[in-house]
């Protein structure tokens, strides 16, 4: 998988070399110095144009910090976004969308076809609307505690259809944040929720303070990965490291990400 792993060759698509390379994301190589500025990019510019453009950052980043850019997946967070942006991010390359509020992805992913249009829910959950996590969701990329995970098990068990999910950490210590925060109750609940019936734990996620700090950022990465690593025996299939959004992939990648969550630098800023 690349970084443009989330990225597949989309019929008659007039960028099919691109996609092949950009999306479904792992991440490649990249060489030269770039700053966290560089990935505010302008609505005007398509989507695919965008694309290309993160896809040469990353190519860069991944040479500058020896990552094999093929290691790195790219999910794009469609919060806000129009059902017809989702279209044509999804004709450029990208394969898997997050959403962080529920009631907003059901709506503008109910007439997308689950199969083309696989979505995550990666914002906090409240328990109370676990039993919203339908047939149309792949994966809970921020679950937060044993008790939502006890929720969504009882209820996919109910739909019969099993779940990915992500264990979110608090590295940053902000309050604002939801996640795991005691690393030994974490593990705890690492071993038990990879018991539960129809959930598979796929791996861990983070968010860093939004500051241009990079020491401060990869202090929050770097955790984050010795908490992934405390996990590993409890992880099913692929592991997934989820780091890194579009005002600090950069770090992200040069701490090991192989996941990225990545809005504004594939959609633009929004409006």
């Amino acid at each position: 998988m690349s970084v443009f792993s989330g990225l597949t060759d989309h019929p008659g698509s007039s960028f099919k070399s691109l996609v092949s390379w950009v999306f479904f994301v792992k991440v490649c190589r990249i060489p030269f110095p770039i700053s966290l500025q560089m990935d505010i990019i302008p609505n005007s510019m398509p989507i695919a144009d965008n694309l290309r453009t993160l896809r040469d950052k990353l190519n860069a980043f991944a040479n500058q910090y020896a990552r094999d850019i093929s290691s790195i997946r790219v999910m794009a967070v469609s919060k806000t976004r129009s059902a017809s942006e989702i279209v044509e991010a999804r004709e450029a390359g990208i394969t898997d969308f997050g959403e962080n509020r529920v009631e907003e992805a059901s709506a503008k992913f109910a007439s997308l076809d689950a199969a083309v249009y696989p979505l995550y829910f990666i914002g906090h959950l409240q328990s109370n609307k676990a039993s919203r996590i339908d047939t149309r969701y792949q994966g809970v990329y921020s679950v937060d505690s044993v008790r939502i995970a006890t929720r969504l098990s009882r209820y996919r068990a109910t739909i019969g259809k099993a779940l990915d999910v992500l264990l979110q950490v608090n590295t940053s210590g902000e309050r604002s944040k939801s996640g795991f925060v005691d690393p030994v109750y974490f593990l705890e609940a690492a071993e038990e929720i990879a018991e539960m019936p129809f959930l598979i734990l796929r791996g861990v996620m983070t968010m860093a303070p939004f500051v241009d700090d990079e020491k401060m950022v990869r202090k929050c990465f770097s955790s984050c990965r010795s908490w992934y690593d405390n996990i590993a025996g409890c992880i099913a299939g692929e592991p997934i490291l989820s780091m890194g959004m579009s005002s600090d992939y950069r770090w992200a990648v040069a701490e090991g990400s192989n996941h990225l969550r990545l809005g504004t630098a594939i959609f633009g800023d929004r409006q």
